[in-house]
């Protein structure tokens, strides 16, 4: 990476994403935290607590808010940027400049031990890596990479520029949308869990026909499982950011831009709205509505329909600042049933009196 400050400014402003520059215009080489700077670093300085380290370490250019800015005047030799959102600045340019190149690899691009089927539809600038299997009638769009030891089994689609990290399997008919990242070890399509039992108590299955739809723009982290819908679809939808060791069940609708953290769970045919957040270890049960906006911490533990925009927490979940009053109220029962039983005992003593 050699750039110089002026053209990240140009690129980045002309998006929204830059306000104003400052400063000479410095070389930049590298993108680094504040802590492991150089002189040739371009850093983001989100919080004043990283000031001092920037000043001492005196980086080639600094991205801060507006209101931080002025504390960097004295720096001759830095570049200084600001941004209404250091953050998205800091995402966007690190994928410009800083980002993994997928389609820098080692062999041909179709790798020689893949088995394709004849029938299956392979896009422009395809990438097929090591013992990647893609079966009969399925279709990679233009410039995806599909990563080693892959499986997509018969009448997959896959949309242009998708990421298949190694081991992910999609299973059949599923479908997926363009950008869309499957990290290693996804499973998308599995039979969701359904199952009946007969008078002995033995289950017996429940064929799961449907299909999963992964919209435009989805991330699935590593170890993730999406279950292929009884019927019809399990459909996740555009822009949806989930971690790994997520599991989302059969007929579950996940809506536009919501962010699943580790381990959470959601059970079969329920139903997420628009920019939902569920924090780690979250769990939703079967047939729920979520509305949009609801951000779910604390383990929270999701049995009813939420119908108000808001942050809940807890198990049933109550509001967030409820769920804090009354933990902190849970850790004195035991003084509180002390003190009750005391009252008690003073009450009936003044009864027999």
């Amino acid at each position: 990476m050699n750039i110089k400050a002026s053209q990240i400014f140009k690129d980045f402003h002309a998006q929204g994403i830059l306000d104003k520059s400052t400063g000479p215009d410095t070389e930049i080489s590298s993108i680094d935290p504040v802590e492991n700077s150089t002189s040739s670093s371009l850093v983001f300085v989100s919080d004043a607590s990283f000031t001092e380290q920037a000043l001492n370490t005196q980086p080639a250019a600094i991205v801060t808010h507006e209101k931080l800015a002025d504390r960097f005047s004295t720096l001759e030799s830095t570049a200084v940027m600001t941004s209404k959102n250091v953050r998205l600045a800091q995402a966007l340019i690190c994928q410009a400049h800083a980002d993994r190149d997928h389609r820098d690899i080692e062999w041909d691009k179709v790798h020689p031990s893949a088995v394709i089927h004849d029938s299956a539809q392979l896009g422009n600038d395809v990438i097929i890596g090591p013992g990647v299997v893609i079966g009969r009638n399925v279709t990679v769009g233009n410039k995806s990479i599909i990563k080693a030891n892959t499986v997509l089994e018969q009448d997959v689609v896959i949309g242009e520029d998708c990421i298949l990290h190694p081991n992910v399997v999609v299973s059949y008919a599923c479908e997926l949308g363009n950008r869309v990242t499957l990290k290693s070890g996804c499973v998308v399509g599995m039979e969701g869990f359904g199952f009946a039992q007969d008078d002995k108590g033995r289950s017996h299955r429940i064929p799961q026909t449907g299909k999963v739809v992964i919209e435009d723009d989805v991330v699935i982290g590593s170890n993730s499982n999406i279950d292929r819908a009884a019927s019809a679809e399990t459909r996740i939808r555009a822009g949806c950011k989930f971690d790994a060791l997520c599991h989302i069940a059969h007929n579950v609708d996940i809506g536009e831009d919501c962010i699943i953290v580790a381990q959470t769970g959601i059970a079969g045919s329920s139903t997420l709205g628009k920019r939902v957040i569920v924090s780690g270890q979250c769990a939703i049960t079967d047939h729920v509505k979520v509305t949009d906006d609801v951000t779910l911490v604390q383990r929270a533990g999701v049995i009813n329909n939420i119908d108000e925009p808001g942050v809940y927490a807890g198990t049933p979940i109550q509001p967030v600042k409820d769920y804090f009053r009354n933990s902190a109220v849970a850790h004195k029962l035991v003084e509180l049933r002390k003190q009750v039983r005391q009252l008690e005992k003073q009450v009936a003593a003044l009864n027999e009196e």
